[in-house]
């Protein structure tokens, strides 16, 4: 089996930063991810999502700052070492400017 090269994969990922730095973007990003949790359970694939769209705004290390949270946790939570609770969620979403509804 043959390693492929992805030549575009810095390209993607800073086409998908920019894209998420739309606020509307990055609230469809995390519907359609947390959609995705919702059928298949996989909780990761949203706290990867959110992750992204915490990275495209500011830095972690000054979104923990503002929001008191601590920098290893969220780290962890990112790496799926650590499940968050409810209220870390609704806090990390309302510092993004978003919130969670029940449709």
């Amino acid at each position: 089996m043959t390693k492929k090269n992805y030549n575009n994969s810095a390209d993607f990922e800073n086409y998908l930063d920019e894209y998420l730095q739309d606020s509307e973007n990055s609230k469809g990003f995390l519907n359609v991810s947390l959609e995705s949790y919702a059928q298949d359970g996989d909780f990761k694939v949203f706290m990867h999502a959110l992750e992204l769209v915490l990275k495209s705004r500011q830095s972690v290390l000054s979104f923990t700052k503002e929001t008191k949270l601590s920098r290893t946790n969220l780290y962890e939570l990112f790496k799926g070492k650590r499940t968050p609770n409810l209220h870390t969620v609704l806090k990390i979403l309302a510092k993004l400017g978003y919130t969670l509804k029940v449709a």
